[in-house]
């Protein structure tokens, strides 16, 4: 899995989560995906299965760590607004660190 471009996300996404693929647009940035995937990820998560939560806490922390845009895009449009947006609880489980220290 590689992400080194919003198109590599996003297909990441929509392996993770087909439904994804409806409901994202061919976002150019970082952010745009993810701030796309917000809208969704409560969703996302209470209806998918461990394995599939586990995946994606696995690459929001990869994105933490990469730092740069892909750290600012995940903290920003998903882990600073995730009780917001219902998924805090969901996803806190699947979080290493770094990524649950920026969990709002």
């Amino acid at each position: 899995m590689t992400l080194d471009s919003p198109t590599d996300l996003r297909a990441t996404l929509i392996r993770m989560f087909p439904d994804f693929e409806a409901q994202c647009d061919d976002a150019e940035s970082y952010h745009q995906v993810v701030m796309e995937l917000s809208r969704f990820i409560a969703r996302y998560l209470e209806e998918g299965t461990d394995r599939s939560a586990n995946e994606f806490g696995a690459l929001v922390d990869r994105m933490v760590e990469a730092g740069g845009t892909q750290q600012n895009a995940i903290e920003t449009c998903l882990l600073e607004h995730a009780s917001q947006v219902g998924c805090a609880k969901l996803l806190k489980p699947h979080l290493g660190r770094a990524a649950r220290k920026e969990l709002r």
